[in-house]
């Protein structure tokens, strides 16, 4: 040991520091637990905006399913780019729908705006 940090170690923590300037406001100061941890992945929250980290895109289905939000949605986007996406909010929950959102990313956000 020298001291010295790796440079795969190095090469890894700048891409993490890199995606938490762009996505760091899903994370910092944001709560967790909005309901339970979900095959897709999970939602932080902060304030009146609720984070949709979608961390394993469905294959078989083009949306995913948030059981229990009762919340009134009122705008529904993605948050790299602020595209809006559709949603369907039920009794028994939400769908928000994965049509033209892109995938391919880690952590697919999507931001839910709520009364």
């Amino acid at each position: 040991p020298n001291g010295e940090v790796q440079q795969e170690f190095k090469d890894t923590l700048a891409l993490v520091g890199k995606w938490m300037q762009q996505n760091g406001e899903s994370i910092y100061g944001t709560r967790g637990n909005i309901i339970p941890p979900q095959t897709w992945g999970v939602i932080t929250a902060k304030n009146k905006a609720l984070y949709v980290h979608v961390l394993n895109t469905p294959k078989q289905q083009p949306y995913i399913f948030l059981p229990q939000l009762k919340e009134k949605i009122v705008s529904a986007f993605l948050f790299r780019n602020k595209k809006n996406i559709s949603y369907k909010q039920l009794p028994e929950g939400t769908f928000i729908y994965l049509n033209n959102t892109g995938g391919g990313e880690i952590d697919n956000i999507i931001q839910l705006n709520i009364k």
